[in-house]
């Protein structure tokens, strides 16, 4: 019992004193830690936010406060006004579940495409600012996964890694589908 106390303890403190990440280093963002590290990088962008997202469920019948999916969705769109580079590519899923999610970002002009092959999934849950900036993990854009789930995601401080994650949404995004 003492050493799970400990290693609790332990955990806690890892968990709530890391700081935000240097170049080339990365902050753990377990649970409700990535809904604040993600919307403050997207609010603060100035060039880029390329998302990957197998599962984002905009909420009609909620707020940005009240739903952290609609809050990242928001910023999206926020940035995109700014003149932004903002591109966003989800799965079907999201178009069959969740039709709302594209109709909501297709209404603020933000680019969307379903991955490029209709039975090929794409679970990929990843987020690109900048260039220099990659969150990639276990959270979906939805408000179960981002309030209730345990999930766990990384975010990476690195112009190189950016650039190869680049390659790859762009290799999604050139072969997407229209909604």
């Amino acid at each position: 019992m003492i050493g799970f106390a400990i290693g609790a303890s332990a955990a806690y403190l890892v968990f709530n004193t890391l700081k935000p990440a240097a170049p080339g280093q990365l902050e753990l963002l377990p649970d409700g830690r990535y809904v604040v590290a993600v919307s403050r990088l997207i609010a603060s962008a100035n060039k880029s936010v390329h998302v990957i997202m197998y599962v984002a469920k905009y909420d009609p019948k909620q707020s940005a406060e009240e739903d952290p999916a609609n809050m990242l969705l928001e910023l999206l769109a926020s940035a995109k006004r700014k003149g932004l580079d903002v591109r966003v590519v989800v799965d079907d899923v999201t178009k069959q579940s969740y039709p709302e999610t594209l109709d909501f970002l297709r209404s603020r002009n933000v680019p969307v495409r379903l991955d490029p092959k209709a039975g090929v999934t794409t679970h990929a849950k990843v987020v690109i600012i900048d260039g220099e900036w990659v969150a990639i993990g276990s959270h979906n854009w939805t408000q179960s996964a981002l309030e209730n789930n345990h999930e766990f995601s990384v975010l990476i401080r690195s112009s190189e890694l950016a650039a190869r994650v680049e390659e790859y949404f762009e290799e999604l995004w050139s072969g997407g589908r229209s909604p």
